[in-house]
């Protein structure tokens, strides 16, 4: 019988090219292509390695190293691997992840099998295709149907898309006043996402010390903004953004995203909004999803006091 050291040696070549240091996932939730005309061979060779029942843990780390690093055709075999549990825990969450991954960069395959599993009501598939249309100026409508889909099904991501496309206008007429609705209906489903996965938490979804992390970013901070501005479209947006960045950062109700969620945080924070503030000084001080920086942590702590955030000034800010 061959030995799993054997049958991955025709891949090493392509290990050591992909194993080698990357830029950080945290810039863009779609990383650039991996090049090399061996490449495409070797995604099928390790979702055949990832399957075999004495081989599967070296052909699923070949396999994510390659969909990690941006290569599309390992972004769908691995989608395609979680929606059928083939040799992973089947997790059609999961698998949207990647197929939505695969299929913005025109992957057929990826934009096939999204397009199935949301003519069966997936509504993350709706959310993935509705977010991949919104990019592209020519799928207004289609944007607009996926996007409604998944705000109907109560999605969270979906409920603060859709509200971005009516405040903007361009697909739909714009229209402020029910933008600012659907914004207060995504962060109140988020909210209820991280409350629900506080309750679940064990170790910690953000790792050790992610329960009390959460009560602060979460839970205490509530008394900075109780409620989302009901006649404020601009304030009801950047609170969406908080919860819908935390649902994410936190993998609340949904696979953890952290590039998207910082870039919701950051969005909100820079809008001067205290909460999202006051997030990613705790995210600086803690290092997660960025490199640890007690002063940036600093920074936006004093950014979030500024702005009236109740417990910005005693932010542990100071720790070593």
């Amino acid at each position: 019988m061959i030995g799993p050291a054997r049958r991955l040696a025709p891949l090493l070549p392509v290990v050591a090219c992909l194993l080698a240091p990357a830029p950080a996932l945290a810039q863009s939730d779609t990383p650039p292509a991996v090049a090399g005309g061996d490449v495409e061979g070797s995604a099928a060779m390790a979702q055949g390695l990832a399957t075999a029942p004495r081989s599967g843990v070296e052909g699923l780390s070949l396999l994510l190293s390659m969909a990690v690093q941006g290569h599309a055709e390992s972004q769908y075999l691995l989608g395609l691997m979680h929606l059928e549990g083939a040799g992973v825990v089947e997790d059609r969450a999961e698998a949207v992840k990647w197929l939505e991954r695969a299929t913005a960069q025109s992957h057929a395959g990826a934009g096939t099998s999204l397009a199935r599993m949301a003519a069966r009501g997936d509504a993350r598939a709706h959310l993935a295709l509705g977010l991949i249309a919104r990019e592209r100026a020519e799928a207004g409508a289609a944007a607009l149907s996926h996007l409604r889909a998944a705000a109907d099904a109560e999605e969270p991501e979906g409920l603060l898309a859709l509200a971005e496309l009516y405040r903007a206008g361009g697909a739909v007429e714009r229209d402020d006043a029910y933008a600012a609705i659907l914004f207060r209906a995504a962060a109140a489903a988020a909210m209820a996402a991280v409350g629900e996965a506080r309750q679940d938490a064990a170790d910690g979804i953000l790792g050790p010390g992610s329960e009390a992390w959460l009560a602060v970013a979460a839970a205490r901070t509530l008394a900075a903004h109780a409620v989302p501005p009901a006649d404020d479209p601009l304030g009801a947006e950047q609170f969406a953004r908080y919860w819908v960045g935390l649902m994410l950062l936190a993998g609340a109700g949904t696979p953890a995203d952290v590039p998207r969620g910082l870039a919701h945080h950051r969005a909100a924070a820079d809008c001067g909004f205290a909460l999202a503030e006051f997030s990613l000084g705790l995210l600086y001080e803690r290092g997660h999803g960025l490199p640890r920086d007690l002063a940036e942590a600093r920074r936006w702590f004093a950014r979030a006091a500024d702005h009236g955030h109740p417990l910005a000034t005693s932010a542990p800010s100071g720790r070593s």
